[in-house]
C-alpha cells in the first residue's frame, strides 16, 4: 500500500512540476539556439506582432509570433514551425482558433519557472473562448527549444498536422491568431491575457495579413480643361465638356469626346470614337472608320455637300 502511494505521489509531482521535460506529447530539440527576427516576414513566413511592425530582435516589449508551414497533406493539414517571443514574468502564448468568440483555442505556452531560477518550460493548453478557462491538453509538439533572459522569453517549436476543420475529409488552415501572456505562480497558470487577436489568416500564406495596394484612382478632369500640346490621351478616357485640345494630340480607341470640344489641326482620331454635338473638327484631321459624327459638327455632312453643289449648278444655269 505504501509503495503504491509513493508511485502516485511521484506521478503527481511529475505532472505539477512545470520544468519537467520529455512528456509523451512533447519532444525537445537537441539544438538549444533560438534566433527570432523579422527576416522573411510576409515573404517566407507569416508574422503577427504587437505593437505593429515591432522587431523581436531589438524591442523587449515586442510580442511576436511567426509561422512557416510545410507542404499540406490533406486531410491531415500542415506542420507548422512557430517562433514566439515576448516579455513576461510568467508565460507568453500563441493561440490558434477557428472562431475567437466561441469554441476553444489551442494555446502553445512558453514560460519560465521563477521558483527555479527562471527555468524555461513548455506547455499546451486548451482555452474555452467563452469563459477563458484553461485546461491542460496533450497536443503533440516537436522540436521545442527555448530560452529565458530576465523576463524575455523566446521559443521555437513545430506543431504537426494542423487543421482547423473538424471534418477530416477536408483541410482548413485558416485560424485567428491570438497573442498574449499570463502569470505562473505556485505551479498554476493564470488567465491568458489576450493582447492581440487577428482576423482569420491562412497560416500557409506568408502574405495573408499583408495589406494589398489598391489601384490608383484616376479622376477625370473637370470641364473647361485645356490640354497641352503633344498630349497622348489614354484608352477608355472620357473627356469633359468644353475641352480645348491642342495640336498634335493623339487620341486612342474608345475615347468619348464631349460636347463643345474644339479639336485642333493635325489631330488623329482613332477608330470607334464617339463625337458629340457641337464638336469643331478642323482641317487636316484624320477621321478613321467607325467614327460617329453627330449633328451640328463643324465637318460638312454629305447632304450639305450635295445641297451646295446643287446651288452652285443652279447659279451657273441662271447666268447662261
Amino acid at each position: 500500500m505504501e509503495g503504491g502511494l509513493n508511485v502516485f505521489t511521484a506521478a503527481l509531482l511529475l505532472f505539477l512540476s512545470p520544468d519537467v521535460q520529455g512528456t509523451a506529447h512533447l519532444s525537445f530539440s537537441n539544438n538549444t539556439q533560438v534566433n527570432i527576427t523579422q527576416d522573411g516576414c510576409g515573404v517566407s513566413k507569416l508574422c503577427v506582432q504587437t505593437p505593429d511592425n515591432c522587431d523581436p530582435s531589438g524591442n523587449s516589449s515586442c510580442l511576436f509570433v511567426s509561422t512557416v508551414s510545410s507542404v499540406s497533406v490533406p486531410p491531415n493539414g500542415v506542420d507548422l514551425s512557430i517562433e514566439l517571443s515576448g516579455e513576461s514574468a510568467g508565460y507568453i502564448a500563441v493561440g490558434l482558433t477557428a472562431n475567437a468568440s466561441e469554441g476553444t483555442s489551442m494555446l502553445f505556452i512558453c514560460a519560465q519557472n521563477s521558483s527555479d531560477n527562471g527555468t524555461f518550460f513548455f506547455r499546451t493548453m486548451q482555452m474555452n473562448n467563452t469563459d477563458d478557462t484553461l485546461t491542460p491538453t496533450e497536443r503533440r509538439v516537436t522540436e521545442i527549444r527555448g530560452m529565458v533572459n530576465g523576463n524575455m522569453i523566446k521559443c521555437e517549436f513545430t506543431v504537426p498536422n494542423v487543421n482547423a476543420s473538424n471534418i477530416r475529409s477536408s483541410e482548413d488552415t485558416a485560424f485567428s491568431v491570438q497573442l498574449g501572456n499570463g502569470s505562473f505562480e505556485g505551479g498554476v497558470f493564470g488567465a491568458f491575457n489576450v493582447l492581440f487577436s487577428s482576423k482569420p489568416l491562412d497560416l500557409t500564406k506568408p502574405d495573408s495579413n499583408v495589406p494589398t495596394t489598391a489601384a490608383p484612382t484616376t479622376t477625370a478632369p473637370i470641364s473647361n480643361t485645356t490640354m497641352p500640346s503633344n498630349t497622348t490621351v489614354p484608352s477608355n478616357t472620357t473627356m469633359p465638356n468644353n475641352t480645348t485640345m491642342p495640336s498634335n494630340t493623339t487620341m486612342p480607341s474608345n475615347t468619348t469626346v464631349p460636347n463643345n470640344t474644339t479639336m485642333p489641326n493635325n489631330t488623329t482620331v482613332p477608330s470607334n470614337t464617339t463625337m458629340p454635338s457641337n464638336t469643331t473638327v478642323p482641317s487636316n484631321t484624320t477621321m478613321p472608320n467607325n467614327t460617329t459624327m453627330p449633328s451640328n459638327s463643324g465637318a460638312l455632312q454629305p447632304h450639305a455637300v450635295l445641297l451646295l453643289l446643287s446651288v452652285l449648278t443652279l447659279s451657273v444655269l441662271l447666268r447662261v
